[in-house]
């Protein structure tokens, strides 16, 4: 036997992620009950896109599968046990190997979804006969800060506007802003003009993930309702303004300085008024989600 014990230990932050274009740290410890001769340990760092769903297919077989793996993520570090590649004779004992490698700026977020996920992981492997190896996975999310785009931080106005065949036009408007980070707490001020004095159910605000999946031979499209808010109390005035606050979940990232990911994120905002004797109204505000908390201009 190689080695009794490994344990890999990454020095990540309190969430026990690391960001893309950061420097990776950790130690490597190696228990031996006994003097060992190794040929050598490799030291491979790893990431891993990958995608499969099924369609309905007019011909033979009747079913298109669609599937893809990509590598996006490949470091060997060939230093690490310097004694080792030597072949020398380790004595038994607990031995700590340092660590360092550098995360590129592109790499997509680690995700996982029915038919699809990317992972990120560290594969410690012992040679020759035993093949002894250990692999710890961690996860990766993009470094997104908007706070030099200024209009990011600057407030946002969405108009949506919605005709009655016997109650003239409903207006709504819309106050925000279209970038922010988690834990982060969104305000909408909505001001309504509702001049026939149509009678409101409720209004929705709802924060949904797009995914678009896109492999070589096609693309699948998903959405997921990451958390939603909701206003019931109006005066049923001609004119009013309502105030509508949302705590943004810890969720991934919008997908931006990708090139081609075929995991591509985006959010947006769905708004729903809902009435009780006619269609709802449904619009849709896209938005980003960044990493680092977004510094807005006063609402």
């Amino acid at each position: 036997m190689t080695w009794t014990n490994c344990t890999i230990i990454l020095n990540s932050d309190s969430t026990g992620s690391f960001y893309t274009g950061d420097i990776v740290t950790g130690n490597i410890v190696l228990e031996l009950k006994k003097d060992q001769k190794i040929q050598r340990i490799d030291f491979k760092v790893v990431g891993i896109c990958k995608a499969q769903w099924s369609r309905s297919s007019p011909t033979i077989p009747y079913i298109k599968i669609y599937s893809e793996k990509r590598k996006v993520l490949s470091i060997t570090i060939s230093d690490i046990f310097k004694e080792i590649l030597h072949g020398n004779t380790i004595r038994a004992g607990v031995y700590q190997y340092p660590f360092h490698f550098a995360l590129p700026s592109d790499l997509p977020s680690t995700f996982e979804s029915s038919i699809a996920k990317t992972t990120y992981y560290i594969k410690v492997k012992s040679k020759p006969a035993y093949k002894l190896r250990k692999i710890v996975n961690f996860n990766v999310l993009g470094n997104i800060n908007l706070n030099h785009v200024d209009d990011m931080l600057m407030p946002c106005f969405h108009e949506f506007k919605k005709e009655f065949r016997n109650s003239g036009t409903f207006g709504l408007s819309i106050r925000t802003y279209q970038a922010f980070a988690p834990k982060q707490t969104v305000p909408f001020e909505v001001t309504i003009n509702n001049e026939k004095k149509v009678r409101i159910y409720k209004i929705n605000i709802t924060l949904i993930q797009k995914i678009r999946y896109t492999v070589s031979s096609g693309y699948a499209d998903e959405e997921r309702k990451m958390c939603k808010v909701e206003h019931k109390k109006f005066s049923h005035n001609i004119a009013e303004i309502c105030y509508i606050h949302m705590e943004i979940p810890q969720i991934i990232p919008s997908s931006l300085n990708i090139r081609e990911p075929m995991i591509d994120i985006s959010y947006i905002f769905r708004i729903e008024v809902i009435f009780p004797f006619h269609f709802t109204l449904q619009k849709e505000i896209p938005v980003t989600v960044s990493t680092a908390p977004v510094i807005h201009s006063e609402f």
